[in-house]
């Protein structure tokens, strides 16, 4: 039985994560991006010419275009007859994209030259910078002219899509408009996470980075609930959610709108309801107590899988610990005969619900997540598409998805290697901008936190040494097999990209951190408990990457920055390739 003063200190550590993940999500969700942003759309196939009023003849110095899904050319002629051709392209797309125009005019005529050109708003401004009235003779809320107000002061990542969201939160967009897919080198249960941000929120940068957002701070309590079982102390269960709080990768990543963020917190579900079936007594305990963690483990892996195919990687480490599970209970059973009848039925019940919960479930949950793709091919076939038709749909599709990422040559400014990615030595640029009326520049880089990343490196590294020569074997979270669970993890989500021959990114490694983490604390308990280092050490720990985060935070946030500090983050502070020669 614990004491009083046990169950204090264990309620107050999970009072602190609690605290923790409040914070973490106040933190993320700021300057998350508007919620102010153009929802009509306006089509140049919509009837042809169309005759912009400014009002009075001024002079116009640039047009503002917010893109929707479209290509084509759009031909904007002045009164002199001054012309000026916009051409849309996909990546232009829910973003404010400024093209210069330079002519003195009243009216502005748009004519469609050829593709579709889909625009959710169009500004002009003079050569002040001043937002011009503008209006459609005859058209009280020309989609193309009502929504002025959410023009913004100047264009950036609050208020548009930037690196992968082009393509992610476009397909949620897709999605939910029944339109055809561009983006399908990923499963989809991503985007459809995605999707239901943008039907809350609506179609605005808030809208498709919420989800990813709130599942980023999801994260937390799993690491610490995961982390308490496996380290039996909720001090260092909070040190482990607190570790991954302020891990710049883990912030960057899970505030813009790509599907990296939602297999992540599905691997840690994963791992978290195996090691509740390793937990329990096979064969003491009531067999569908051992049941439910495992069921709940095999959807989280079905979940995963439909969001990332990175997510088998996680699942090729379920399946060695479970059957290396199942292998020593088989040998403790051994032992008696009474006990090895009644292993041999558990086993094969087992087997079997995990036939069902790892094979048969995941299988249904792929399925199910290629509903959009299945609307559209049956609109395109006119009502005559069954199951064997969503069956070829759906082969198609993973045939497609393979070949492109096993045939992929494209290389990359911000490539990296595998064996780079530990020390952070190469950062992916997401978002950057400048402005030299001000000297102030912005950036989103998504890289590891050099405080977190080579620390929890070497910590494993040292781990696998201590396991190597046997000093491991006297500690609790050997017996337990804790030690053998996490670098499992580590392996799993690790070992397979060292195969891998395309241009790869840092951010591949964001689903081996947390387990990286783990190993580190893992080894930094063992030693506290010998004795070895001081209690203290792991707060400092703690702190030095607070200290990291907070220095590195306007490289991770897009927070504007002096181009001095900018230098130092780049060229002083340890932390690898952030800006690319940009300042």
């Amino acid at each position: 039985m614990k004491n009083r003063n046990t169950l204090r200190r264990e309620r107050r550590y999970v009072r602190w994560m609690w605290l923790l993940t409040l914070v973490y999500t106040l933190v993320t969700f700021l300057n998350l991006g508007t919620l102010r942003f153009p929802q009509t759309v306006w089509s140049s196939r919509q009837g042809g010419e169309l005759v912009i009023d400014l009002g009075e003849s001024v002079y116009v110095q640039s047009a503002w275009f917010n893109g929707n899904i479209g290509t084509g050319t759009l031909r904007l002629t002045g009164d002199d007859g001054t012309l000026y051709e916009y051409n849309q392209v996909y990546s232009e797309m829910f973003s404010w994209e400024s093209k210069p125009l330079g002519f003195t005019t009243r009216y502005i005529t748009l004519t469609p030259v050829e593709g579709d050109v889909r625009l959710n708003e169009v500004a002009f401004f003079d050569e002040q910078g001043v937002l011009l009235a503008a209006s459609v003779a005859g058209w009280a809320e020309c989609p193309l002219l009502d929504e002025q107000d959410t023009v913004p002061e100047a264009s950036s990542y609050l208020n548009g899509m930037y690196f992968d969201e082009i393509y992610h939160a476009r397909t949620a967009y897709e999605f939910l408009h029944g339109m055809p897919v561009y983006e399908w080198t990923h499963p989809p249960l991503g985007k459809l996470l995605i999707a239901l941000g943008v039907t809350v929120f609506g179609m605005t940068p808030f809208g498709w980075r919420a989800m990813p957002a709130l599942f980023g701070a999801a994260m937390l309590p799993v690491l610490f609930f995961l982390a308490r079982r496996l380290f039996r102390r909720e001090d260092y269960a909070f040190l482990a959610a607190a570790l991954f709080a302020v891990d710049t990768m883990h912030f960057t990543q899970t505030r813009i709108a790509t599907v990296d963020v939602f297999v992540v917190f599905f691997i840690l579900l994963m791992y978290l309801f195996m090691l509740g079936w390793l937990r329990t007594d096979f064969l003491r305990a009531p067999l569908k107590k051992a049941l439910v963690p495992l069921g709940a483990c095999g959807v989280s892996f079905g979940l995963g899988v439909a969001a990332k195919w990175t997510g088998l990687y996680a699942g090729a480490g379920l399946a060695v610990l479970f059957f290396t599970a199942l292998i020593r209970q088989g040998l403790r059973a051994g032992r008696d005969p009474a006990l090895r009848s009644l292993f041999w039925k558990r086993a094969g019940v087992t087997v079997l619900f995990c036939c069902g919960f790892f094979l048969l479930i995941p299988a249904l949950i792929y399925f199910l997540s290629y509903i959009p793709f299945y609307r559209v091919a049956a609109a395109e076939v006119g009502g005559n598409y069954g199951l064997g038709d969503a069956l070829q749909t759906l082969l198609q599709q993973q045939e497609s998805m393979y070949y492109y990422h096993s045939t992929l040559t494209a290389t990359h400014l911000c490539q990296s290697a595998w064996y780079q990615w530990p020390f952070t030595a190469k950062a992916v640029w997401f978002y950057s901008s400048s402005s030299p009326e001000t000297g102030m520049v912005s950036l989103i880089s998504s890289f590891g936190s050099p405080a977190v990343w080579w620390l929890a490196t070497v910590g494993t590294l040292c781990l696998a040494v201590e396991c190597a020569f046997g000093r491991m074997r006297g500690s609790v979270t050997w017996k337990d097999g804790s030690v053998f669970l996490v670098l499992v993890g580590v392996l799993a989500n690790f070992l397979p990209w060292t195969l891998v021959t395309r241009c790869t990114f840092q951010y591949h490694f964001f689903p081996t951190v947390p387990f990286l983490l783990l190993a580190a604390l893992m080894l930094l308990q063992h030693l506290e408990e010998r004795g070895e280092v001081p209690a203290w050490s792991k707060w400092a720990w703690l702190g030095i990457a607070a200290v990291f985060f907070l220095l590195l935070y306007p490289a991770a946030s897009g927070l504007p920055m002096a181009r001095t500090y900018a230098e130092f983050l780049e060229y002083v502070l340890p932390g690898g390739v952030l800006f690319y020669g940009a300042v």
